[in-house]
């Protein structure tokens, strides 16, 4: 979270309100007691790897950062900015925080679903198979992200039991959505 930035405010419906706006120097709105509704776009990175198996790209979040410091997160995240587009913070928020380009394009839609009363989350997916996706081919420049590393799928749910922020500890929407987003392309099983 950058102290400057002016969050985009949404209305109960999911819309954007129009030159509303929530200071990030307030902290988040759920933290201050505030009934304002911020939005976040969640981009979630996967691969093939050579076996065909899908695998998904995690970031552990810094340190430094002042919510949820070490605990492991989705490959990239955070606020939409005023009078920004969803896909807008979803390319920013990539490229602060993992250092990957990516463009419109690229975004799969998943779900858009109330994080919490203060909170809605649209969750994106990145096909990377074939982009250079070792963990040090992502920079991590502005001390948000100290590392990432790629989880099988067949994997995931104790990874995220064991070592995720607790609001993904806690989440029972936004894996089962993903999962079933994974079905009905066919990259998973049913």
């Amino acid at each position: 979270m950058h102290q400057d930035e002016v969050w985009q405010v949404y209305a109960k419906n999911g819309e954007p309100i129009p030159g509303k706006g929530w200071s990030s120097a307030k902290n988040n709105p759920e933290v201050t007691g505030d009934k304002s509704i911020v939005g976040v776009a969640v981009i979630a990175f996967y691969r093939f790897d050579e076996k065909g198996e899908i695998e998904f790209l995690w970031q552990r979040r810094s340190e430094k950062v002042d919510r949820y410091p070490g605990d492991w997160d989705f490959s990239a995240g955070g606020h939409v900015n005023l009078g920004e587009s969803l896909v807008e913070a979803a390319i920013r928020e990539t490229e602060e925080e993992i250092g990957a380009r990516i463009t419109a394009d690229d975004l799969q839609f998943v779900t858009m679903r109330p994080f919490n009363c203060n909170r809605f989350a649209w969750v994106y997916c990145v096909d990377w198979t074939g982009k250079p996706g070792e963990p040090s081919d992502f920079k991590f420049d502005d001390d948000e992200v100290s590392e990432v590393k790629w989880v099988k799928y067949s994997d995931m749910e104790e990874f995220r039991l064991k070592y995720a922020k607790a609001p993904l500890k806690n989440d029972k929407i936004t894996f089962p959505n993903l999962a079933e987003w994974l079905k009905l392309h066919g990259y998973i099983k049913a």
